[in-house]
């Protein structure tokens, strides 16, 4: 089968889950004997007709570079959205499907993508499969979240995305990020500190939007350019054949929009190994909660914290160890936490071992959740928020699931601490469970998708 890939692009300009999950499925794909290409966003030049150059392959891996593709804005909002609806020639895009016949397309992201590619995929009958890694197409921020950091259930036909997006890039900017110098110093110490101002200024400015907004006039003519880029991007994901859902967090939000189709099948990545062990868990010890993450609200530390600080009170034994953040809260007692820092992958397996119990406890609706999975592979029990994707993982039998209060996060904590024979009868399924995680057993699920 011959399989044409879009996605952001790849190491290392492009970095995070989507780029890993991507490559990682086309490599594997590859090994299993199918011909794989990549497409993704590339520069701009100062001719402005979009074109597709052919790029030096990766790992046997045949790559094209969209030129000129729609603006790129990542994680850092749209600012002018007219400027990402832009037409373009279909016939770009079918000349280059009629020169590489691929089988399948399959789009990890819409970002700097023309919804023209996907009508000259229709005019050739070319099968298309799209895989909902985060939420840009409804969100133009990714997450979902509005500007005070809660869960966007109400865009107001745009003018929420206004205070959202306000402190998005502006389009040099974006020029200057997909350029080819950009990618040899996106790591250079200058442009680094330049990006987290960036962060910090958005920060500020979500804060301000808290205390502020009722006092904001809305831009009526912005917000009806956010409305129209919405339905920009419902019409392309109207357009294409089959939506893979990594998760049914995924699906129920994107079924809000679309025509139902699709099926929700769990991802994996090329470093998910069965490292599954037997572990035994002390009653006469503290019990070893684990957190593994950014100190950020979305992810739901805070909120963690603040129930374990009344279990605390509750004279239970707990002890709480947080791993992947360089801050530290020095008022937090050391009986009951530890900063453990960053780590690296290679350290997980450590890692889990001084874990009794991971808690995912996020506030925001995650697509997925990878670190969910790759403590079950090492038969470490998960207690995960249900807005989780990797919730659709888990049984009873082998985590706990808890609807979001904090009444029934500590209710399930105390009840482990009560009885340790919980995890070990969790673990004790995990051990014994089926091992289909791989990225083999997943990149074969895929193929079978794709011809479905």
């Amino acid at each position: 089968m011959k399989i044409l890939h879009y996605s952001l692009g790849l190491p290392p300009f492009r970095s995070g889950g989507l780029t890993k999950y991507s490559l990682d499925l086309m490599n594997t794909q590859q090994d299993l004997e199918n011909e794989v290409l990549l497409l993704y966003p590339g520069k701009y030049s100062i001719n402005p007709n979009q074109r597709i150059i052919k790029n030096k392959p990766y790992n046997q891996i045949k790559v094209y570079e969209l030129i000129n593709p729609l603006p790129i804005p990542l994680l850092n909002g749209v600012k002018v959205p007219e400027l990402f609806m832009k037409k373009t020639k279909v016939e770009v895009f079918v000349d280059f499907l009629l020169k590489i016949k691929p089988d399948v397309v399959h789009i990890h992201t819409l970002m700097g993508l023309n919804k023209e590619f996907i009508e000259a995929c229709k005019q050739l009958k070319i099968k298309t499969v799209f895989t909902t890694h985060d939420y840009f197409g409804i969100c133009p921020t990714v997450n979902l979240l509005n500007s005070n950091g809660k869960v966007c259930e109400n865009f107001e036909e745009g003018k929420g995305c206004i205070s959202c997006n306000a402190n998005g890039f502006s389009m040099p900017m974006v020029f200057l990020m997909q350029s080819y110098p950009y990618r040899y110093l996106k790591d250079n110490s200058l442009v680094k500190q330049l990006r987290q101002k960036k962060k910090s200024q958005k920060s500020e400015m979500l804060e301000l939007d808290k205390s502020d907004s009722q006092n904001d006039e809305v831009d009526e003519g912005l917000a009806e350019q956010y409305k129209f880029l919405r339905n920009y991007y419902i019409e392309m994901l109207n357009l294409i054949d089959d939506i893979h859902y990594n998760s049914t967090i995924t699906m129920n939000e994107y079924q809000k929009y679309l025509t139902p189709k699709g099926k929700y099948i769990p991802i994996s990545h090329s470093n998910i190994r069965d490292n599954r062990i037997v572990k035994n868990f002390d009653k006469d010890k503290p019990l070893q909660l684990g957190y593994i993450g950014p100190m950020d609200s979305y992810k739901g530390f805070h909120f963690l914290i603040n129930s374990l600080e009344k279990l605390k009170l509750q004279n239970k034994k707990w002890h709480l160890n947080i791993y992947g953040d360089d801050r530290v809260i020095e008022s937090l007692e050391k009986n009951y936490y530890t900063f453990k820092g960053r780590f690296n992958y290679s350290e997980l397996e450590r890692i889990f071992s001084e874990i009794d119990l991971l808690i995912i406890p996020s506030q925001w609706k995650e697509t997925f959740g990878f670190i969910g999975l790759e403590a079950m592979t090492h038969g470490v029990p998960v207690l995960v928020s249900n807005t989780v994707g990797f919730k659709d993982v888990l049984s009873n039998e082998t985590g706990m699931i808890y609807d979001g209060s904090q009444i029934d996060l500590l209710n399930k904590i105390k009840s482990i601490i009560i009885d340790r024979n919980i995890l070990q009868k969790m673990n004790q399924h995990i051990v014994e469970l089926e091992f289909n995680f791989s990225m083999v057993h997943h990149a074969k699920e895929m193929i079978s998708f794709y011809k479905s």
